[in-house]
């Protein structure tokens, strides 16, 4: 029988990073990232602003943008009984979208996205979710 010179391995030798040690490493980082994103999502307090206040009366199809803490929100007389508001950051990429009137939509510039009028549901484009409602007041 002979002896192996390599037994007993060599504590620096054991604790070398090689590939599988180091996939594995990224992988259990990877995962705790994104464990740790979800968490706080979750975790989060749901937000309930108070309320918006339109600056002045609006006519049917008319719009106007009224600051918020949060950002600027963009509030539309769809006809005489009414009026709906939504944050107006587009949740594709943050660009300000604007009332299209002739179109009765909301429309971002940014990538040709339009959103539904009464919901904010996404028409076209790339955004994923719908415009972020708002309560205002009339």
């Amino acid at each position: 029988m002979s002896h192996d010179p390599t037994f007993p391995p060599q504590l620096a030798e054991e604790r070398r990073l090689d590939r599988r040690r180091f996939l594995c490493a990224a992988g259990a980082a990877t995962a705790l990232a994104v464990c740790g994103e979800l968490l706080a999502h979750g975790l989060g307090e749901p937000e309930t602003p108070e309320p918006a206040r339109l600056p002045q009366p609006l006519a049917p199809g008319e719009a106007c943008a009224v600051p918020a803490p949060g950002g600027e929100i963009l509030a539309v007389r769809l006809d005489a009984d009414t009026v709906v508001a939504y944050d107006r950051r587009c949740p594709h990429l943050g660009c300000p979208v604007v009332w299209a009137a002739a179109r009765a939509r909301f429309e971002c510039p940014c990538h040709r996205a339009a959103f539904d009028a009464r919901t904010g549901a996404v028409l076209s484009g790339p955004p994923r979710r719908g415009l972020r409602p708002v309560a205002i007041e009339k």
